[in-house]
């Protein structure tokens, strides 16, 4: 027991040891670093197996180059974070560690990262991260496991929790979630809190239980504890035009 005690002490240390600090302008790339000003980069890691955070950038994160932009140029696949879907995976997935932290902002064509970002992450295409703390703007889709804040997409956000804001053109998704989600067409959820403005709400998906107020051209829950307004409204009690409603557990 002495011997494994002063075996996995020494790797430790050597871990803490091998850490490099970067100032004024680092390369997020390289792993085991904090830097400190501008950090830069080509492309992004989703490795959700990490067991402790490789890469802090405080500060500037730019990707100028990364996966989307390819994708986006019908040359390869998309590889993002993989959020799970089943409570016992959403779970064990809460638990991992994320890759990378950024404290600041982050600017990219796509970020794709298993990373956690406090501050602003704005895409010109997609990005999909752990989770965001502030504001994420993406200009076609933005996905998080997390979203802590204002998360803004021109054709489709979602994020696994969602405690604040998810606005998109076309659709939000949320299986959990806080807040409010507007879109010109569809907000889709599992269970939400707040208010919900789109054409159709809970249409599609599992619309397990919403509560708060929902405002569309068709409203839909398994179970609802608030109001309803719209064209069509439907809940556990009953289908009505234009209002229905229930207050009780």
């Amino acid at each position: 027991m002495l011997t494994l005690f002063l075996f996995f002490s020494s790797v430790k240390a050597q871990v803490v040891q091998h850490r490099k600090t970067r100032f004024p302008v680092g390369f997020y790339t390289t792993g085991d670093s904090d830097i400190y000003g501008l950090s830069v980069g080509i492309g992004s890691d989703t490795y959700t197996d990490s067991h402790y955070v490789s890469v802090r950038s405080n500060g500037i994160r730019i990707e100028p180059v990364s996966q989307s932009l390819l994708f986006f140029t019908l040359i390869f696949p998309i590889d993002r974070v993989r959020c799970p879907e089943t409570p016992k995976d959403i779970k064990e997935f809460a638990k991992k560690i994320p890759n990378e932290v950024v404290n600041g902002l982050n600017i990219s064509c796509g970020t794709n990262a298993f990373a956690d970002v406090n501050g602003i992450t704005f895409s010109a295409l997609v990005q999909s991260l752990r989770q965001t703390n502030g504001l994420s703007v993406s200009g076609f889709s933005s996905y998080a496991f997390r979203n802590n804040g204002i998360q803004v997409a021109g054709g489709f956000t979602g994020a696994t929790y969602s405690n604040g804001l998810l606005m998109a053109l076309f659709s939000t998704e949320a299986h959990g979630g806080k807040g409010l989600q507007l879109a010109a067409f569809h907000n889709d959820y599992n269970s939400f809190s707040g208010l919900q403005i789109g054409a159709f709400n809970g249409a599609y998906g599992k619309a397990e239980k919403f509560t708060g107020v929902q405002i569309g051209l068709f409203n839909s829950t398994k179970k609802l504890k608030g109001i309803q307004i719209g064209l069509i409204n439907r809940n556990e009690k009953r289908i009505l035009p234009f209002i229905n409603w229930n207050f009780k557990d």
